[in-house]
């Protein structure tokens, strides 16, 4: 006699336990996964659930465990793809929305398929159905994605998978309006992230952007002819010049991928504008040409983490000329030219979270909390084709801790730099905290700190600090020096006001502290300190592909120079709250 139960009552708690905040809860079928490792030599004879009575169900945790401990193989996958609105929801019930899902064309399940790192046969892994999930919200066109046991069969020790997903809403005309520091940008055109349902990225925009104008088309294959190379392109032309781009990759897809190997090509032609107070005072042409090829290997995935090994060769060249406008630039960067062979070394630990209400509104955030660490060093020598030689050295690092319920705290920084016979050039270190705090269900106080330091930067860069990057009272591009620091308070406000089943409202409060330090010969000095204080509203669509927050904020500066307008309005969409 075979004996398979539904772990469907379980499935919303399981994801509700892997959760932040989230807390385990009981299901009637934890008798079988108990029967099955405790009488697997008579299991035609199941123990009856009222003979475990007083016994609760594992949370999804102590699930898995279960199911791993008994080897359990899956059996089966069930895919299920739903459309962008729910018509069993009385809400989402109405003639618009049914038109909606009509017109709409569903996600293929060999798209779903294609992402999975699982299949019929394999042993099951708790792990590998949550890194599955990860994938498959990463690629930005599903509102959500639940994956997880759905019945478990002791006697054959097999348990079938549930996948379930459902879909955003992906064709629609890419119309964007950002206002932010007196400088206005916007964008028209056709933006699908899913196209026919074939999970294929196609854009064709027209943008007017503040150093230029662009017409771009571009097209992404996250699984090339069903294989799991992606495949991106881009064609840009644009006032100042163009851009051409081309990438291919095998990439290490999963963590326990053992190889990849891929390439990219980069063509560009621009005017790059250097700015002070806000104003453009400097410009010059730039042509760049560069390519690299990359491989990789690794022994897989083993305890909790996985380390791999990279090499490539990189080749970039920068020419830098005047313009018909800018006959004498004030600073003239010099050509570059490096060509170099590299060799990196990657740490990744697994350590997620699935969270909402931290970065966005009604979608789930995946939180990386695990030490990452990459270290590569290349050698440039004028016998590859360099115009010099050079070790050039990048280091990047993350981690994450929850330091307490409702607590969380992040750290980022890199650094990278050329060593060249004059000693270190280029040398950038950047380095980021975040920190939030859970006040309650609606509410969530949030910090960034962030510091960037630079020495003998090169000169067609600049340390810019202004309401582009983070300091909102003030005009885009309003300070440049050599350091910049920045710290950015803010109490968010989640709602349940929900328009027309499209749109999740939130509200903000903030303050703004940055300054720079060290001179940019082009600029003026640094003004000190900048305070800035507003509040803001925020828009977010979990119908919408893409994982993009409308922010309306209203900023007030608070000191720095007083010819400034005493509001700015600042229009845009973030990746974030």
């Amino acid at each position: 006699m075979k004996i398979s139960v539904p772990f469907n009552r379980l499935r919303q708690c399981a994801r509700a336990a892997r959760r932040y905040r989230a807390v385990g809860c009981a299901s009637a079928v934890a008798w079988t996964l108990l029967a099955a490792t405790a009488h697997a030599q008579d299991a035609a004879a199941p123990v009856a659930p009222e003979a475990l009575q007083g016994l609760t169900t594992p949370d999804a945790a102590a699930l898995d465990a279960q199911l791993e401990q008994a080897g359990a193989t899956i059996r089966e996958i069930n895919l299920t793809v739903d459309n962008v609105f729910d018509p069993s929801n009385p809400k989402e019930d109405k003639a618009l929305y049914r038109w909606a899902n009509k017109v709409h064309v569903r996600t293929h399940d060999a798209v779903i398929e294609s992402a999975l790192l699982f299949q019929v046969g394999d042993r099951y892994e708790a792990r590998v159905l949550d890194e599955s999930a990860r994938a498959l919200r990463g690629r930005g066109y599903l509102a959500d994605v639940t994956i997880g046991p759905e019945s478990y069969d002791p006697v054959a020790n097999t348990v079938a998978v549930d996948v379930r997903v459902r879909d955003s809403w992906t064709l629609a005309p890419e119309i964007k309006f950002s206002h932010s520091g007196g400088q206005s940008e916007w964008a028209l055109g056709l933006d699908d992230k899913n196209l026919f349902g074939t999970g294929k990225h196609v854009q064709i925009i027209e943008k007017s952007l503040i150093d230029r104008d662009e017409t771009l088309l571009s097209y992404g294959d996250p699984n090339l002819l069903g294989s799991r190379v992606r495949l991106n392109a881009g064609f840009t032309d644009a006032s100042d010049g163009y851009r051409h781009s081309l990438a291919v990759e095998r990439p290490f897809y999963a963590l326990d991928t053992r190889w990849m190997l891929g390439g990219n090509l980069l063509n560009e032609q621009r005017i790059d504008p250097m700015y002070d107070l806000g104003e453009e005072i400097d410009e010059f042409g730039h042509d760049l040409n560069g390519f690299t090829m990359q491989g990789g290997w690794s022994h897989g995935f083993a305890d909790g983490r996985v380390t791999r090994w990279l090499v490539g060769l990189t080749s970039t060249e920068d020419v830098f000329y005047p313009t018909i406008d800018t006959p004498q630039p004030l600073l003239l960067p010099e050509n570059r030219k490096l060509v170099y062979p590299w060799l990196g070394w990657q740490l990744l630990a697994d350590d997620y979270r699935e969270m909402s209400e931290l970065n966005d509104i009604g979608r789930t955030e995946d939180v990386a909390l695990g030490r990452s660490l990459f270290v590569s060093v290349g050698l440039a020598d004028t016998s590859y084709g360099s115009d010099r030689d050079a070790t050039l050295l990048r280091a990047t690092f993350q981690e994450g801790w929850e330091p307490g319920p409702g607590r969380l705290l992040t750290l980022s920084a890199g650094a990278s730099t050329r060593d060249e016979d004059e000693g270190l050039q280029n040398t950038i270190v950047d380095a980021a905290a975040h920190y939030y705090a859970r006040n309650s269900e609606t509410r969530l106080f949030a910090a960034t700190l962030a510091f960037t330091a630079t020495n003998n930067l090169d000169s067609d860069s600049q340390v810019l600090l202004g309401g582009d990057n983070g300091l909102r009272g003030y005009p885009l591009r309003y300070q440049a020096g050599e350091t910049r620091s920045l710290l950015s308070l803010e109490e968010r406000f989640f709602t349940d006001f929900y328009p027309w089943r499209l749109f999740h409202v939130g509200y903000a409060a903030f303050l703004d502290v940055g300054r720079v330090s060290g001179t940019d010969p082009r600029a003026s000095p640094s003004l000190g300190t900048l305070y800035d204080v507003g509040l803001g509203l925020r828009l977010s669509s979990s119908r919408a592909s893409g994982k993009s927050v409308v922010h309306i904020d209203l900023a007030f500066p608070l000191n720095g120079d007083p010819t400034l307008d005493t509001m700015q309005l600042i229009v845009e969409t973030k990746g974030s709250f």
